[in-house]
C-alpha cells in the first residue's frame, strides 16, 4: 500500500514538472515573439548620404553663435534591427557657447525623424557637445539622446537612443518597447 502510494505521487510529481516545463517553455516562447519585450538595438549613421535642405541662419548674440532653423535629410541609419534602418531627417537649432579661443559648449535641439518602407519614428531630441584644441580627444563630449514613438507597423512601439557623434560615422545604441515613455512628474509643492 505504501509503495502503491509513493509510486502515484511520484507520477503526479513527474507529470507536474512535465507540465511545468511545457508551460515555462510555451512562456518562454509566448515572451520571445511579444512585441511588448524591449529589443536592444545597435548601429551606425552614414552622415556622408545626408544633404541640407533647409539653410539655416546665423547670429552672434552677445558672443554666442546661434544656428536657426536648419534641415537635412538622407542620412542613412544602418541599424541591427530592421525596424530602426532607415532614412533620417532632421530640423535643428543650435546654440555655440565658446569657452575659449580654442573650446566650445554646443546644445542643439533636434525634430527627427526615420523612415523605411514599413513606417516611421519622430521624436525630438538634446545634444550636448563639448570640444576644441585644447581638450583631449578621449575627453570630449558628443551625445544625442532621442525618444522616439512609432507609426505604420511600429503603431504602439517607442524607441530611445543614444547616438555618440564622436565618430566619423555615429554610433547609435538604444531600445524599442511597446508603449511610451512615462509621464513626466509633478515636483512636489514647496
Amino acid at each position: 500500500m505504501r509503495a502503491t502510494k509513493t509510486t502515484v505521487i511520484s507520477i503526479i510529481a513527474i507529470g507536474l514538472l512535465a507540465g511545468s516545463s511545457v508551460a515555462v517553455a510555451a512562456q518562454e516562447e509566448e515572451a520571445a515573439a511579444e512585441p511588448s519585450t524591449p529589443a536592444k538595438v545597435t548601429g551606425t549613421i552614414n552622415t556622408e548620404t545626408g544633404d541640407l535642405v533647409e539653410e539655416p541662419t546665423e547670429t552672434v548674440v552677445d558672443g554666442m553663435l546661434e544656428v536657426r532653423d536648419g534641415a537635412f535629410t538622407g542620412e542613412r541609419f544602418e541599424m541591427d534591427d530592421a525596424r530602426l534602418s532607415g532614412t533620417g531627417t532632421v530640423a535643428f537649432n543650435v546654440d555655440v557657447h565658446p569657452v575659449n579661443d580654442f573650446e566650445d559648449v554646443v546644445l542643439e535641439v533636434v525634430d527627427f525623424r526615420i523612415d523605411n518602407d514599413d513606417g516611421s519614428w519622430a521624436g525630438r531630441g538634446t545634444m550636448f557637445v563639448h570640444n576644441g584644441a585644447e581638450i583631449p580627444e578621449e575627453e570630449a563630449i558628443n551625445l544625442m539622446t532621442l525618444p522616439l514613438t512609432g507609426s505604420g507597423a511600429y503603431e504602439g512601439l517607442s524607441a530611445y537612443l543614444i547616438i555618440d557623434g564622436s565618430e566619423d560615422q555615429p554610433i547609435v545604441e538604444g531600445v524599442i518597447y511597446a508603449g511610451e515613455m512615462p509621464p513626466f512628474p509633478e515636483l512636489p509643492a514647496e
